[in-house]
């Protein structure tokens, strides 16, 4: 019996956990992650709970571990089995300055918070399937993050990804086919919808989360993803929240999705709004990002440009051009962790005994997998390099 088992045997069961054992064990992180992942303030989670706000920032602090009968309390309050608390397991750890956030004026600390917790969680699953399946390894290339600028960072990682100067097709597919974990995160938290996208470097593996307000267009979705890979090449050791920083990322985005000069060939010499929409479908872009191309290329008169947006949000407003959404794009919906998880059931580790591993409830697991079904049935793209 290895120590890990011998930890779960002290620890009881789910049904019936050792509350004296989970005690002893007590992991003041597990707690923390736990109260972000469910939103909560301290003082709410003490309401909750019945104590006082300092007893739970002392039980956060190591300073007093909660007495027996508190444990199951906490854990029902959040939402987590009671040996959830306990150590024995390793914990993603990702402090708020080293996740960068599409929208991070606009979203508050407690949505933040909350993200990060998810995007822990998404590193923990990850590493308890790679213990059982090869995932890619990761693959992005190095760049000088002193000398490049977002233009050659884009044209780097589509020289070291072999893509040419073709449209990028499944752009989550190929990010996953290269080792970067993406999510998708589920419409049961869509109260962190204002938070848009994140992403980080700072884990053993990269990762991009994106949230269902990016998810609403496709085209909107994949700019995003894109402007997250530009912050893992870019600014991974830099402090997120700079706007030079968001800046950049769309650079690259828009320098990665329409190469410079692809694209400036193909644009119409005035804001030709169905020859745009061609364009768009073509590339897997925005109209609004194409006509962004024109005002940079110097195309048509900022003039033009207004007038093109005046008549875009017109026809927007009479629901005559309506978004895409992502679920009807496969090579857009995140199947890296699914597909590992399927492969693990396959070789009887199924999606109950991930769940035990992590000390989750399965419903959990199944929302950080992004599947509704336990047993999703979905392909593994290899190889989803442009046609």
């Amino acid at each position: 019996m290895d120590d890990r088992d011998t930890l779960l045997s002290l620890l009881g069961t789910a049904d019936r956990p050792d509350l004296d054992a989970v005690a002893d064990a007590f992991d003041p992180a597990r707690l923390t992650q736990a109260r972000f992942a469910a939103g909560l303030s301290k003082a709410k989670l003490a309401e909750m709970v019945g104590v006082t706000p300092a007893a739970i920032g002392q039980y956060e602090a190591r300073v007093v571990t909660p007495r027996r009968d508190v444990l199951p309390v906490l854990a029902r309050e959040l939402d987590v089995p009671v040996d959830y608390f306990a150590t024995g397991r390793p914990i993603g750890r990702v402090d708020g300055s080293e996740a960068h956030f599409r929208s991070l004026r606009s979203t508050t600390a407690r949505d933040r918070s909350k993200a990060i917790a998810f995007i822990e969680q998404v590193w923990e699953l990850t590493f308890a399937l790679e213990k059982k399946v090869r995932f890619p390894d990761v693959d992005l290339p190095v760049v000088d993050r002193q000398q490049a600028g977002p233009v050659s960072a884009a044209q780097a990682l589509r020289e070291h990804w072999g893509l040419g100067v073709k449209p990028v097709k499944h752009l989550v597919a190929l990010a996953e086919s290269h080792g970067i974990v993406v999510s998708l995160l589920t419409l049961a938290n869509a109260d962190v919808a204002r938070v848009g996208a994140f992403s980080t470097s700072r884990l053993a593996r990269p990762a991009i989360v994106v949230t269902p307000e990016r998810a609403k267009s496709v085209f909107v979705y994949r700019f995003t993803v894109a402007h997250e890979l530009g912050h893992l090449l870019l600014h991974g050791e830099a402090v997120p929240g700079d706007q030079q920083q968001e800046r950049e990322a769309d650079q690259f985005a828009a320098e990665f999705l329409t190469p410079r000069s692809q694209i400036v060939n193909l644009l119409p010499r005035t804001v030709n709004l169905s020859r745009l929409d061609e364009l768009s479908r073509h590339w897997g872009v925005s109209v609004d990002s194409l006509l962004i191309r024109m005002k940079e290329t110097g195309t048509v008169s900022d003039a033009s440009i207004r007038r093109g947006y005046q008549k875009l949000n017109q026809l927007r407003s009479s629901s005559l051009d309506a978004p895409e959404p992502v679920n009807a794009y496969p090579g857009e919906v995140p199947s890296m962790l699914a597909e590992a998880a399927r492969l693990a059931d396959q070789i009887g580790f199924a999606q109950i005994d991930l769940a035990r591993e992590l000390r989750w409830h399965p419903a959990r697991v199944r929302e950080v997998l992004g599947v509704d079904d336990p047993r999703p049935k979905l392909k593994l793209v290899t190889d989803p390099s442009p046609e």
